[in-house]
Parts: C-alpha cells; structure tokens; sequence
C-alpha cells in the first residue's frame, strides 16, 4: 500500500504537496503531512488495514516519532501485543503504528522483529534524525538524492523529480549495465546521482551533520553444509502461515494464478483459510501461454476466476504508459502483461497474492539447469569437450532441433545458437557472477560495442563500467547455494519484483508475495542442493509437496517462462509504427548513444521472427521511451 515521500536539510514551500501528487496512483484514498522546520515528509494512503485509522503520518504518545510507511508489516497484530504488555498505547488498529512504538522500544534494532514487506521513514525528534529503512528482499522501492546537505526521498523517482535540485540526467554508466541485463542493478539507477536504498538496508539522517551512508542490517543466511534432520518437514506449515499472515486485510485478497506449482500451492492454501477467492491470469492468444492450465486449477480450487488478454494493440498503447510508471527502464515488454493484469484485477480487489520468489529460493530457473549441467560435463568429459568440442557442435546443430532444448516457446533463431555457444567457450575464464548472467545477457559485449563504436557520443568508456561485476562469491559451501546468493544482490529485485510494484501500484493495487517470507528463506537455505534441483528436476522440495495437496500433472507440470511473443505480434500496424517512430534513424542519430545503422539492421532482423534480435530491439525502444519520458519531458497521454 501507499507511497511515501519527503526531504530533509531544506525548506521549500509546496514541494511535499507536488512529491505528494506525483505518487497519487500508489495512494488514491488518501495523503498526509508532516511538516517541520528542515524535514518534511508525507504519505499517499491505500487503505487496506485499519481503513478508518490508519491515516499517516502516524506517532507515538507523545508525537516524538512519526512514521510514514509504505507496505505492510504482516506480524503487526503479535508485535502489537508485545509492545502493548511493555506498556506502549496504541491510537489506531494500523501495522504502522506498530512501527512507531516498535521504533521507540527498540530503535534500530526494530528491524529485526519485522515480518513484511515495506520501505518507511521514521523522524526521531527526540535524536533529530531522519531513519529510512526497506524489507528484507526489497519487495517497496525507496529512492533518494542527496548532496550532503539535503536528503530527498520517495517510493518512486518521478516524485523526487519535483525538487528542482535533483537533476534530471541520465546516467550514461549505466547503459552498458541496461543493454547487458535489460535492468540497472541495485543501487544504481538510470538517472545520475539518483540512488535506490538497496534491499535489506537501512541509512540514518542527521539534522546536523547531514547523510550517513546505508547500511546492511540483513544478508540472505548461509547455507547448511549437511542435512538438517526434518527441515523439510516444516515447509508446508510455514508456507501455509506465511499465507495466513499475507491474508491479513480489511479488504478483499485475491491472487494472481498461473497453474504453475507456484501459484498453485499458494491458491489452494488460500483456498483453505477463506471462501470465495478471486484468480487472475493472463494470455496472449497463443498455443503457449498458461491460460488454460491457470482455469483448470481455478476450477479445482473453487475460485472465482478471470482471464485477461494481453495484445499486440495493448503494447503498442500500454507500454509508454508503462515505462512512465516503471521509473527506471526495463527492457522487455512483458512488463506490459503485468501493467494489464494488474489494472482487471484491480476492479475486483485491492490485494492480489503472488508466486514470485519459489524460483530464486528452490532453483526453478533454466540458468540454474544449464550451469549445473555444464559443470557435469566439466567433470566427465573434460574441459576440452565442454568448452571447445561442444560449442562447435552446437554451431552445426539446425537451430530447429536446438530449439526443442530452448526453455522459451519462442524460436531461438542463429543469435541464440550463437549465444549458447559463445558462453560454454567464455565460460572457463568467467567468475560466477558472470556465469550466473552468461544465458540471460541481452546484448553481448561485441554486439554492444557494434552499437556504440558509430555513434555520435563517444560510448568506448561505456562497455563494462566499474561495478558491473562486483559481486563476490558468497563462502556457501555448495555451487547451487552460490548461484541462488547472487540473486538476491540484483535480479530479484531488478527484474522480477520491480515489475510487480510499478505495474501494480499504478492501478492501486497491493501485491504481497508469501514465498519472500524470511523464515521460508531460512528454510530453503538449509535444504541441501539435491531437495531443490537434481538432473531434470526443478524445485524438489515444492514440488514434492505440491504433490500432497494438488493433482499429480500440477505438481510435474514443467515450468513455462512468462514470455511476452512480441514475434507473433509483428505485423501489427500500431506496434511497428510505434518501433519505427522510436527507432527512427533520425531520432537515433540525435540521441548519440548507438550507431543508427547498426540499430537499422537488428530492426530488420525482427522481421524472420528472430527471438533475441526481437527482444533487442524492444528494449532499445523502451531505453528510448524512457528518455523521451524522463529527460525530454514528452508525455504520451
């Protein structure tokens, strides 16, 4: 819920009403102030806990600490009676004034007994200093900009924006990191100087002495070296409260529903915690897509279900409107489907469920396989085999019968038969981190320094900047374990998440995701690697339990990635004009950032339906839709 916003070291009268005003989509029902000499701050509520009550800013007794609260804290009604028997009184029946008698109990310390998801601003009067903090896994956005003397924040950066002395700039840096991975990685963002407070962090403000730097105060745990006898056991009780804390709400829940095991497991745990629930997934008129699966475990479930449709018409119209919304680029635009499916679940409820997350915690992706695969090969055919002969074969094998081995119902084309074999070579003088991005890179480095050696600006410095790689390797014990630690720096909150938030939240909408719960992340970190992936099998441990409580075809049903088939959608008039208009030599050449004629040429490479030249070619439309957006100022209705 929400979205909360402010600044700190200045005076400036009617900046927190228009940083107010630009969040209005996360906050429809209601905003609020605080306003003090030097620190103003403020949120834009969705009442969902406590509609009456529940307005912020909220305080404590005596109006020492103000809370502003973007999210929810699931165990609030447990921690509100812990602080209640400490003699703490309570005003409102709201998870945010728990955090401000939690705060003035524990201080800082308060992060350690939350459950939730959030991003929150705490003013400590009595210490005069300004306490951010964000979840755990960094489901709530928080952004800031800062010179040292003054602080400005927000759920979303179009809000700090309306401070005219944040700059609006892109950060050049970055593009190499967007065309790379189609996201800009945690704490970096599109725009220079602007940062995100990364997940599991928190920064304190000084009213004298200005911005301290952020601080971790989480780390995903460390993996166990040897079983630990009946962990396993527990799994289902814990997702099963986990879903019973998420269902905590004065309004309606609904979920979304795929038919994967994912969405799945948590449907029918809903189902049996309360009647009547709504379901909602999303199609795209193809063979491929999980519609039908999603209705066939609805009915099963006994829930109200909904099917919405996600066309090329949609992208064409939908995705300015999207990349508004997202902030910071994404290059895909499947970011689409989540914008649609949020909007028609919004007519229905406030509050959605969600399957995110299963994968990052029990190994559910291809890349995960294909790693895992390729060590084996290391091990029993030497590195010769795996890193030269291999690739060679790969290069002669008809990409139609490499195609049956493509995790995406989309054609792999001689770019991806390219790809796979480009990466088994690198892949010996590669750190994991690397490896780890090696299948899910979008623009390779030569292809990046195709787009760049003709153009205008003078991008040479752009290839892998500083940074980019700065992932160390966790200690974890096992190689599985290290891969799944590197998600939780970057791509879960890159890409899967901020999709979730953005497109939600734009509508209203309140997404809640009980597989982020951290006691599950304790868990399937000491499951050993073989109850997450083994051979051809993903998510062992979910989905043996998957068998237990859904149809046997349900808890075996091979993941399906959600894959947006912009290919089939090529020969729509709207959608290529809007490629055309944004990829125009012309504009091309004015923006200075890549070689015209290089991007004239993958555009013609979509026209034989090429998969990775398709999805290329999308997000340099949306880097370029973003910029038109952001830094020149043109609105798209």
């Amino acid at each position: 819920m929400c979205g909360i916003f402010g600044f700190a070291g200045m005076d400036q009268p009617g900046l927190v009403e228009r940083m107010g005003e630009a969040l209005a989509h996360r906050g429809p029902d209601s905003v609020g102030y605080l306003r003090t000499p030097n620190l103003h701050m403020g949120a834009r509520r969705l009442k969902i806990i406590d509609p009456d009550g529940g307005d912020q800013p909220i305080m404590n007794e005596d109006g020492s600490v103000v809370v502003c609260q973007n999210g929810e804290i699931y165990n609030y009604v447990e921690l509100r009676e812990e602080l209640a028997a400490q003699g703490h009184r309570f005003e409102t029946n709201s998870d945010t004034e728990v955090l401000a008698h939690g705060y003035e109990e524990w201080g800082e310390n308060l992060l350690d007994h939350l459950n939730g998801m959030f991003a929150f601003a705490i003013w400590d009067g009595a210490k005069r200093q300004l306490f951010l903090a964000r979840d755990r896994c960094g489901q709530k956005p928080l952004y800031y900009w800062t010179d040292g003397r003054v602080l400005v924040f927000a759920s979303e950066i179009k809000a700090l924006l309306a401070n005219a002395a944040v700059p609006r700039e892109p950060c050049r840096h970055a593009i190499d990191s967007y065309l790379r991975l189609r996201y800009v990685p945690e704490p970096t963002t599109m725009f220079d100087d602007i940062q995100t407070l990364q997940a599991g962090h928190c920064l304190t403000w000084h009213k004298v002495g200005g911005t301290g730097k952020p601080a971790a105060y989480w780390r995903v745990p460390q993996a166990s070296s040897t079983t630990i006898e009946g962990i396993e056991d527990g799994l289902g009780d814990l997702l099963d409260d986990s879903v019973k804390l998420a269902l905590r709400s004065d309004v309606e829940v609904g979920a979304y529903l795929s038919g994967g095991v994912d969405s799945s497991l948590l449907v029918e745990s809903m189902s049996r915690q309360q009647h009547g629930i709504h379901t909602f997934s999303i199609g795209f008129g193809t063979d491929t897509d999980e519609t039908q699966l999603a209705a066939a475990t609805a009915k099963r479930l006994g829930t109200t279900h909904h099917e919405v449709q996600c066309t090329a018409n949609d992208v064409a119209e939908l995705l300015p409107k999207v990349v508004y919304h997202m902030d910071r680029p994404v290059g895909d635009a499947l970011t689409v489907a989540f914008y649609k499916l949020a909007q028609a679940a919004r007519n229905e409820v406030k509050v959605v469920l969600s399957g995110e997350g299963a994968d990052e915690l029990f190994a559910g992706y291809p890349f995960h396989r294909a790693i895992l695969s390729l060590e084996r090969l290391r091990g029993r055919y030497g590195e010769n085999f795996a890193h030269e002969k291999l690739p060679s074969m790969i290069e002669t094998v008809p990409v139609a019968l490499l195609n049956r081995l493509n995790a995406f119902p989309a054609y792999l084309g001689d770019k991806g038969r390219a790809k796979v074999a480009n990466f088994m070579r690198d892949y010996p003088d590669l750190d994991l981190w690397e490896q780890s991005i090696g299948l899910r890179t979008l623009f390779e480095r030569h292809e990046r320094k195709a787009l760049y050696d003709g153009a205008s600006f003078g991008n040479a410095y752009l290839l892998d900047p500083v940074g980019m790689s700065d992932y160390p390797e966790s200690d974890h014990p096992e190689l599985l374990d290290r891969l799944l630690e590197l998600q939780w720096r970057e791509w879960l909150q890159d890409w899967a998440l901020i999709r979730q938030d953005k497109n939600a939240m734009a509508h209203g909408l309140e997404v809640r995701i009980p597989f982020l719960d951290h006691r599950l992340i304790d868990l399937a970190f000491q499951l050993p690697p073989s109850r997450k992936m083994s051979g051809k099998r993903d998510k062992i441990a979910l989905r043996d339990l998957a068998a237990k409580r859904l149809p046997a075809s349900t808890a075996r049903q091979k993941k399906i990635p959600f894959h947006l088939p912009i290919e089939h959608f090529l020969e729509n008039k709207a959608l290529s004009d809007m490629i055309s208009d944004n990829l125009d030599r012309a504009r091309v050449r004015r923006r200075g950032y890549f070689d015209p004629a290089v991007v004239s040429d993958l555009v013609s490479q979509m026209g034989a339906k090429n998969f990775v030249a398709t999805k290329q070619v999308m997000s340099l439309v949306i880097l370029e839709l973003w910029h038109r957006t952001f830094i020149d100022g043109e609105s798209f209705g």
